[in-house]
């Protein structure tokens, strides 16, 4: 009995460990450098800084159309990318001139204060006060608005959307379904690790060290409200990040109108990489139709 004692001990310490570590990977930021500034490309912009719900100074970029716009596209990058590395991504739409951009750094991002990722809830309130900031700084450049969004910044665009009536348009490229189902996904994929009770203890340690909770950050429950605004949802065919059967369950949720791409060949971030004059044009002619 002594040694049973022991053992399950063992057990319960090994699990434990496993799962601590399993809260720090859920919440580490992984650094990717600026390598880029509107300037490289000859584009004019105004670096801004607007202040979290909790008191850190996130960083971003305005770029106003060439010709006056009230329409303005927000941009989000990510986990681990940031504003710089999304401009790639968006040119076509800066240089159609037909609206202003606003590229911003979500917690913990390029020299946005913060350490800490909380894949999907607080990223959604830094959402929250760069659209209260633009609105209230740019009240004439933003009495439409658009987003695009990438990966987490997809995730983030859809559920922000459905809460946010006043964003008029969506493009959601490699959005998540779930957080959690994403963390388990990734913790089987990369790590190993099952499910339970790993997942749910790590999940349960990262909300206690966050002060908020993964568990409910759920895309697939809020797209169907974006309706009966437009959404268009971009795919990478080769995707093990975001599983297609995630993507496809996010298209049954939405409502009409939708427009679903799947791009062939390409790997998670690859889509404007493997089909540029697609993506491009595609990008352009959508937010064309509907934010003229």
């Amino acid at each position: 009995m002594h040694a049973f004692y022991v053992i399950a001990g063992i057990a319960a310490v090994l699990i434990f460990v496993i799962a601590l570590y399993g809260s720090f990977e859920i919440s580490h930021i992984p650094h990717l450098a600026v390598p880029y500034t509107p300037k490289d490309f000859g584009l004019a912009y105004e670096p801004v800084s607007f202040t979290s719900f909790d008191g850190l100074k996130l960083t971003g970029w305005f770029l106003p159309a060439k010709q006056k716009s009230d329409v303005t596209i927000l941009v989000l990058h990510g986990l681990g990318s940031n504003t710089g590395d999304m401009l790639l991504n968006v040119l076509c739409l800066a240089r159609a001139e037909r609206w202003n951009l606003f590229l911003f750094n979500f917690r913990g991002h390029s020299d946005s204060e913060g350490k800490l990722t909380s894949l999907g809830p607080l990223e959604l309130k830094d959402f929250d006060k760069a659209i209260a900031f633009l609105r209230e700084a740019k009240p004439d450049e933003t009495k439409r608005l658009g987003v695009y969004g990438h990966s987490l910044g997809a995730s983030v665009a859809v559920v922000g959307a459905a809460r946010h009536p006043e964003i008029l348009a969506v493009v959601a490229e490699s959005p998540f379904a779930r957080t959690r189902k994403t963390v388990s996904l990734f913790a089987k994929k990369f790590y190993g690790i099952p499910e339970f009770p790993f997942m749910y203890l790590a999940l349960f340690i990262t909300r206690l060290r966050l002060g908020i909770s993964l568990w409910h950050f759920s895309p697939l429950d809020e797209i169907g409200k974006i309706s009966p605004r437009p959404l268009f949802l971009i795919h990478a065919e080769r995707d093990q990040r975001m599983p297609m059967k995630d993507t496809e369950a996010l298209v049954a949720a939405a409502q009409e109108p939708k427009e679903f791409w799947i791009v062939p060949g390409a790997d998670h971030g690859e889509p404007w990489m493997i089909a540029k004059e697609d993506y491009d044009n595609k990008m352009v002619q959508f937010f064309r139709r509907v934010l003229p």
